[in-house]
């Protein structure tokens, strides 16, 4: 649904494809997948219709959406996870404030978002990606993985930081 104008945040101008609604199914896997406890504070950065915030755990539990006033890239409080299915459209500025508020998220990433300097940049800034599921669903346009990332732990991939060029010519 397209956002009025005073619905608009100065961070964010909406796109058609941003508004996907996740299949409870698939919210509930990353629910899973998160390790919730009742002592953390757990964010859902784009509550649309709720399946994420309105099937959490017992946790202490905050949400934002900018057609209900309250946008994600105002929001600097500190949490313990962020959990979700951000817009693609605006995904580094995204990630970006993430890794700001949190040291772990759970994210949907399809296979076109999952790219090389995407992830190169978060383990950049000292996040591991410490889970990974990969899915389909066959009315989104590509397979997605279900991904966590947290700060100042090991990940289960590793990025090669040198350009790989030609042994013989020493170029690409």
């Amino acid at each position: 649904m397209p956002l009025g104008k005073k619905q608009q945040s100065k961070e964010y101008k909406a796109r058609p494809n941003d508004v996907i609604y996740t299949p409870k199914l698939v919210a509930m896997k990353m629910i899973e997948m998160s390790n919730i406890t009742p002592n953390m504070k757990v964010l859902d950065p784009s509550k649309g219709g709720g399946v994420f915030y309105d099937n959490l755990p017992e946790c202490k539990k905050d949400w934002c959406e900018i057609v209900e006033g309250k946008d994600f890239f105002q929001y600097n409080e500190k949490v313990d996870l962020i959990i979700g299915n951000p817009p693609y459209s605006i995904w580094d500025k995204w990630i970006e404030h993430t890794i700001k508020i949190t040291d772990k998220f759970c994210y949907i990433m399809g296979v076109f978002n999952f790219t090389d300097m995407r992830v190169r940049n978060i383990i950049n800034a000292g996040f591991g990606l410490t889970a990974l599921h990969l899915l389909k669903i066959d009315w989104w346009f590509s397979p997605s993985y279900l991904v966590i990332f947290e700060r100042g732990k090991q990940s289960i991939i590793s990025v090669e930081e040198k350009r790989v060029v030609c042994a013989k010519c020493n170029k690409r």
